[in-house]
């Protein structure tokens, strides 16, 4: 079977980012969860391909004329929230030109909302982890056998929808096959500027995070497995943490393509002191740059120091808030003392210290709360911030807040861009504060002397400088 992965064009010339899954694109990564899947089908024999027509700025007259020469057996997309709208014009132009060919969507949008993907007797939609699922489907496709016994796969069955029961999360992570990074046909085009160099890829150590933020939308595939589990069993699904040694043989590989920049894209990636130091101690020879998410209590001073040895670059500090009662309302379960210590800890290391600050998720925040957290920013010398406003995804307790209070400005859940776009209001704090808000915090720390002197060479041109404007302005 020849299975084709597609990142089609975007509708309306906004590049949807597929990895965190809920904002538009600044930079590509590589979607590693995406090659997950596609490995463990090569694996077993398929012929894969992975096409994003992003990078090649194809058009979607171009898109339409490689399905018309083109021979895949099946066609897949990894679908977020964003790209909803890009991905069901392109079935619709699968089913102008190639009939009924098989289309599988997987990703959080399918894994949430499998009757607004499975559109015709041919779509299938992959709930939850894909890898083995969609090795499963796969087969049963090329075999025409049953699809109804294959677990966290939805259905079109007389005219009605089929979900089947839902899959556990995979016991051993170690047993996955590596990404098929090989798959990428333009390499060098991934990139992170907080680490400034290529070729750059991404390895997920760990699956999940244990903590009950009302906010979280957790990384694109750690959100497919919480929403396909929490439907089934209402709660998160258990984390898995895959082995240092299997780490390592991954960071080893790396080493040998010639890979030189990597971010962890785990949820949270410190797990314990002697994993982390375990990992550290097994790459820090290996001349690879890094950088990675981790909560502020996970930090101690033997692991920053330890990371800081292994060439971490920069740690992401889900920070959120520097007003305690916002903190403790929307269940950070963290203290911002706390935040401060780690910050101050990851600076005196050489680390860069990169946070994310949100507005909006409770109704304790109001313009000075959000003053005051823009002045905590400047005051503990903050690396790198990124200022954003709570969007209220489906499947999180937020949306049930914002449902049940009338916050939603649209009604209800719309993909918007969080780093300019709201879609909640309150009383005191309306749309038009909130973004003129998120604009003003951006704008200042962005066009600060500081920051662009700083990180100039790092984001590689002024041309690139000014690209990422656009997208947060």
């Amino acid at each position: 079977m020849k299975i084709t992965f597609l990142v089609p064009p975007p509708i309306d010339g906004n590049i949807p980012e597929r990895v965190a899954g809920c904002a538009y694109l600044l930079y590509y990564v590589p979607n590693i969860f995406l090659l997950s899947a596609a490995a463990v089908l090569e694996k077993a024999g398929c012929e894969v391909r992975y096409i994003e027509t992003t990078i090649k700025k194809w058009d979607r007259r171009q898109f339409r004329t490689f399905l018309r020469e083109d021979l895949s057996d099946i066609y897949s997309f990894y679908s977020v929230n964003l790209s909803q709208k890009t991905d069901m014009q392109a079935l619709h132009d699968i089913r102008e030109i190639r009939g009924d060919i098989p289309v599988v969507f997987f990703g959080p949008a399918p894994s949430d909302r499998p009757l607004e993907f499975v559109a015709d007797d041919d779509t299938y939609a992959v709930r939850g982890e894909p890898e083995y699922t969609m090795l499963e489907l796969v087969n049963a496709l090329e075999d025409k056998s049953a699809i109804n016994g294959i677990k966290s796969v939805s259905f079109r069955s007389n005219n009605g929808i089929i979900n089947n029961d839902t899959r556990e999360p995979i016991e051993n992570l170690d047993e996955l096959p590596f990404p098929a990074r090989h798959l990428l046909e333009e390499k060098d085009v991934y990139y992170n500027p907080k680490l400034g160099m290529r070729p750059f890829t991404a390895v997920c150590t760990s699956r999940g995070c244990s903590y009950r933020c009302i906010y979280c939308v957790p990384s694109s595939l750690s959100f497919s497995r919480e929403l396909e589990y929490k439907h089934y069993f209402d709660k998160k699904p258990p984390v898995r943490k895959r082995s240092s040694e299997n780490i390592i043989g991954e960071f080893a590989l790396l080493k040998s393509q010639g890979y030189k920049a990597v971010n962890m894209q785990d949820d949270q990636f410190v797990w314990g002191e002697e994993r982390t130091i375990k990992i550290c101690e097994g790459i820090k020879d290996l001349d690879i740059v890094w950088g990675c998410s981790a909560r502020s209590d996970h930090l101690t001073e033997p692991i920053v120091r330890a990371m800081a040895a292994a060439n971490c670059k920069f740690i992401d500090l889900g920070v959120e808030s520097f007003n305690q009662e916002i903190l403790d309302y929307v269940k950070k379960d963290i203290d911002v003392k706390k935040n401060e210590e780690a910050i101050r800890l990851v600076k005196k290391y050489g680390i860069s210290a990169k946070i994310n600050i949100m507005f909006g998720a409770s109704p304790l925040e109001t313009m000075e709360t959000i003053r005051k957290n823009t002045e905590e920013v400047k005051r503990l010398k903050v690396d790198q911030v990124m200022y954003n406003i709570a969007n209220p995804f489906p499947g999180t307790d937020f949306y049930k807040t914002a449902k049940e209070n009338n916050l939603f400005v649209y009604g209800d859940y719309k993909p918007v861009n969080v780093a300019k776009e709201a879609n909640i209001a309150y009383p005191h704090l309306s749309k038009t504060d909130l973004e003129r808000a998120v604009r003003s915090a951006n704008f200042a720390f962005f066009l600060s002397p500081r920051f662009v002197l700083k990180n100039i060479r790092r984001i590689g041109s002024l041309d690139a400088l000014k690209a990422m404007f656009r997208k947060l302005f």
